[in-house]
């Protein structure tokens, strides 16, 4: 019962925690890619060995979330991400997931396992963090099929989840 009722501290202090650590060491707002504009370029493996790139990526629509596993609005997205793999991967969808733990990799490959993440999962070195202007958790990139920021959603919620997802169709019907 305690339990319960503390969640809702605990949310609001990660966040508020989260926020200010950020701040503390946001990059160039900047730096951040704006609607319209190429996404920063990048070449990367996921925890599985996939190669991931930009060029590799092109001709699909592309989500490149930015999240973390000790942040419980990454965590909350997490199962709304692999249903979007689900239904829309075979239309041509790539799912990102640019995590920014510092730890090392099989503590991430653990959890991914633990979660079951059907998407590609990688580490995101700092620099592309900085490349995209990272300054909060989680916050993700629409990419259109020509590697084109369409939207950027910081947060997650139902409501976001509606956002990505009617991005994320009319950017498959293109």
């Amino acid at each position: 019962m305690t339990t319960l009722c503390l969640h809702p501290v605990y949310r609001a202090v990660t966040l508020v925690v989260t926020a200010f650590l950020f701040a503390v060491t946001a990059p160039d707002a900047e730096a951040a890619p704006r609607r319209g504009q190429p996404a920063p370029a990048f070449k990367l493996f996921a925890i599985n060995g996939q190669p991931l790139s930009n060029e590799g990526l092109k001709g699909s629509v592309v989500i490149i979330d930015f999240w973390a596993t000790w942040c419980p609005p990454c965590r909350e997205s997490l199962p709304f991400f692999n249903e979007l793999h689900r239904k829309y991967s075979k239309q041509g969808l790539q799912i990102i997931g640019m995590n920014v733990d510092e730890g090392p990799e099989r503590e991430l490959k653990n959890f991914v396992a633990e979660k079951g993440l059907l998407y590609a999962i990688a580490m995101a070195p700092r620099k592309l963090q900085d490349e995209f202007g990272v300054r909060a958790l989680p916050v993700l990139y629409i990419l259109d099929r020509n590697g084109v920021v369409r939207e950027q959603v910081v947060g997650f919620s139902a409501q976001a989840g509606k956002v990505i997802e009617t991005n994320v169709k009319k950017l498959l019907a293109e």
